[in-house]
């Protein structure tokens, strides 16, 4: 199309240019249902709805894992070396291990639960329903309230967990990081399947 003025004359260099660079971008511009591509005609984009391969670190890390028993006396020792002996007294009161419990941690299939057992006794839940994403060997626990992030080891069929932080608000008056210190860095867990 041609740019005419006033008089008829075709426009200016100035306009033809403005022009060409206006076709050069919307000619750009086109693509399906109005978003950009970016990958070349032979490189397929992956469908939407594929999900990708579980890293090998993730492989390792499924399963079910379990400690030895596991004492109130043995948690308070870790609280006492992890500088969180101050919340002892609070923590005998909301804690989840009745006398000598197993602690058995189930991770599979993008889902994290903790469970305890006492001997000869039920199993009930302790950190549960949540979710869990992997980031090298940080492993995050995802609750709807806040996450958990943990430095985690395979060493053979032992899985060591190490506090980092968590943004989870306190039970009680006890910080967050008192459990997560007591139930995941008293012991470590032993691979069960």
């Amino acid at each position: 199309m041609r740019a005419h003025g006033d008089d008829g004359r075709v426009g200016t260099p100035r306009t033809a240019i403005v022009a060409l660079g206006v076709w050069v971008l919307l000619a750009g511009c086109g693509s399906d249902e109005g978003t950009l591509s970016t990958a070349s005609p032979q490189e397929p984009q992956p469908s939407a709805f594929a999900t990708p391969s579980p890293p090998e670190a993730l492989s390792e890390l499924e399963g079910s894992w379990q400690t030895d028993p596991v004492s109130q006396r043995d948690a308070e020792a870790t609280l006492r070396q992890h500088g969180l002996g101050k919340w002892i007294e609070e923590f005998r009161l909301l804690s989840p291990l009745a006398g000598d419990m197993v602690l058995t941690l189930v991770i599979d299939n993008g889902k994290w639960d903790l469970y305890g057992q006492p001997e000869g006794g039920p199993r009930s839940e302790i950190d549960y329903d949540a979710e869990y994403s992997v980031d090298g060997d940080l492993i995050t626990v995802i609750h709807g309230d806040g996450t958990r992030t943990l430095r985690w080891a395979v060493d053979g069929d032992t899985l060591t967990l190490d506090s980092i932080k968590t943004t989870l608000g306190p039970t009680g008056a006890i910080p967050d990081e008192v459990f997560q210190v007591a139930l995941y860095m008293t012991a470590e867990f032993m691979k069960q399947s």
